[in-house]
C-alpha cells in the first residue's frame, strides 16, 4: 500500500470536510423544517359543559327508578371524569349497580372511590342538568379537544340504555344535541360560559 502524497491528503481532507458540512447542513435544515409539536390548550376555566337530559316514565304500572351514570371518556375509551352516579348504595341496592356495564368497565377498581364522592340517590322521571368544569377525577384540568359523553341507564325489571357520543370542548360556545335512547330522553351538551 502506497502512502498518500501531500496533495492527495489535502484533497481527501477537503472532500471529507465538504461531505461532513453537507451532511450537517441537511440535518440542520431538516430539523428546522420539521414542525414543532404544540401542546394542546387546556380547558378554558371560564367555560363549562352543561349536560341536560331527561328520564322518561313508564307508560303504565309500577316504575322502578333507574340507575344512571354520566361520565366523559377520552378518545381511547378511558374514563376522564364521572359527573354523577344515581344508585342505591345500600347492600341490596349495590347488586343492581352491575347493570351499568359500561361505567363499571371503564372505572374498574376505582368505582368504590367514585361512588363515595359522586353518587346520589336515584331520581324520579324528569329533566336534569349536570355540569363539567373541565377537570378529571383528580381535579386536574384536561386539554381542549374531543371527548365521549356517556349517559348510561339501567332499571330493575326494565330497559337498559347507553348513549355514547363524541363531543368537542374548546373554542366557541355551542350545543351538541344527541338523540335519546330508552329511559334517557334527548341529551343537550352545551359548551358555555360559566354561570
Amino acid at each position: 500500500m502506497t502512502k498518500p502524497t501531500p496533495d492527495r491528503r489535502r484533497f481527501l481532507g477537503h472532500t471529507a470536510a465538504a461531505a461532513l458540512a453537507l451532511a450537517l447542513g441537511r440535518f440542520s435544515s431538516a430539523s428546522a423544517a420539521a414542525p414543532t409539536t404544540k401542546a394542546a390548550a387546556g380547558f378554558d376555566p371560564k367555560m363549562e359543559l352543561a349536560v341536560q337530559f331527561s328520564i322518561g316514565a313508564a307508560a303504565s304500572g309500577f316504575f322502578q327508578r333507574p340507575y344512571v351514570a354520566v361520565w366523559l371518556e377520552d378518545a381511547a375509551g378511558n374514563e376522564v371524569r364521572t359527573l354523577s352516579v344515581w344508585a342505591k348504595t345500600d347492600p341490596r341496592g349495590l347488586r343492581y349497580l352491575e347493570h351499568l356495564t359500561r361505567w363499571i368497565g371503564v372505572t374498574g377498581s376505582r368505582q368504590d372511590t367514585l361512588l363515595s364522592t359522586v353518587s346520589s340517590p336515584t331520581r324520579s322521571p324528569g329533566s336534569y342538568t349536570l355540569v363539567w368544569d373541565g377537570k378529571n377525577d383528580k381535579g386536574v384540568p384536561v386539554a381542549q379537544g374531543d371527548y365521549f359523553l356517556c349517559v348510561e341507564s339501567a332499571r330493575e325489571h326494565g330497559p337498559y340504555a347507553l348513549i355514547r357520543e363524541k363531543i368537542g370542548v374548546g373554542g366557541a360556545a355551542g350545543t351538541h344535541k344527541i338523540a335519546g335512547n330508552g329511559d334517557i330522553g334527548d341529551v343537550n351538551a352545551s359548551y358555555r360560559k360559566r354561570a
